[in-house]
């Protein structure tokens, strides 16, 4: 149980992976086949990230602006992703996945490493 909560108290903080972490504690745990390991991963992430948000609306730091697209957003993505996921042919989809995953990574690569280096004295 403390490997599970290390991973919520990492995923209520930061998020990123926390699915392949949750899954890795469940099955160090032994809750079973990967069927029933993915329905209590996503039951238990939601938690996480709801005590997470639920933690930055009482403090007041939540920019609504961007959080309410953000919701409407998850949500239907969430929604169409499921519906379309098992439908579509399972190497495409995993291609797909692959490019969006490298394209996003270099396009912050190029944003973060080819940005101008501000100098001192304007040179």
């Amino acid at each position: 149980m403390a490997i599970t909560f290390a991973v919520a108290i990492y995923g209520g903080y930061f998020g990123a992976g926390i699915g392949i972490l949750m899954i890795s504690a469940l099955r160090l745990l032994g809750v079973g086949a990967v069927d029933r390991v993915v329905p209590l991963k996503n039951l238990l992430t939601g938690f996480l990230r709801s005590v997470a948000v639920a933690v930055l609306i009482i403090e007041g730091v939540v920019n609504w602006g961007y959080g309410v697209p953000m919701v409407l957003g998850t949500l239907l993505g969430g929604y169409v992703g499921g519906t379309i996921s098992g439908r579509v042919d399972r190497r495409f989809l995993r291609g797909l996945v692959i490019v969006i995953g490298f394209s996003v990574a270099a396009y912050y690569f190029w944003n973060v490493y080819t940005a101008p280096i501000s100098r001192i004295g304007g040179e």
